[in-house]
């Protein structure tokens, strides 16, 4: 009973192992790493990134920030790290069917230290990234500090 679980298994992940063995692939696939549906940096047939992304420092190890990408646009909640110690240094968090995202930086102790929204605005020009709203600023053990009022990236009101 064992032995053909393990046979049924090992047939059915076959095409994978000769999926590594394709010699001529797309220049988007060339940078995709792992196995099918578990590939990470890829993009889709329209050249925009696509699914789970991982950016590394100039050390080629240490992880700067990770995250998905849904045809060009990223989603779900995104990861930055302090580089090169790697812990977090901000959380995104991309709400759907919104225009803002949520957004918490860390000191590198591992505490809280601002929290607040932010928006990406995207002309045909540029993309800029600005916080907007109010903010609440935290010292280096967490505790609550004070408040910011922010207006395109721009602070107004300092409490």
């Amino acid at each position: 009973m064992i032995a053909r679980i393990v046979l049924a298994l090992f047939i059915a992940l076959l095409p994978y192992g000769a999926d590594a063995q394709q010699t001529r692939q797309k220049v988007s696939e060339k940078t995709a790493k792992g196995i099918w549906p578990f590939r990470i940096n890829r993009m889709d047939k329209l050249g925009r990134y696509h699914g789970m992304w991982k950016l590394k420092g100039p050390d080629g190890e240490t992880l700067i920030r990770k995250g998905r990408f849904r045809h060009g646009r990223e989603v779900g909640t995104w990861r930055y790290f302090y580089y090169p110690s790697g812990r977090l240094y901000m959380l995104e968090r991309h709400l759907r069917r919104q225009d803002f995202m949520t957004v918490q930086c860390f000191h590198e102790n591992g505490a809280l230290a601002r929290e607040g929204q932010a928006r990406v605005d995207e002309t045909e020009r540029d993309i800029r990234y600005y916080w907007f709203g109010s903010w609440k600023v935290y010292d280096e053990r967490g505790e609550y500090s004070h408040s910011e009022y922010y207006e395109k990236g721009n602070l107004i009101v300092f409490r």
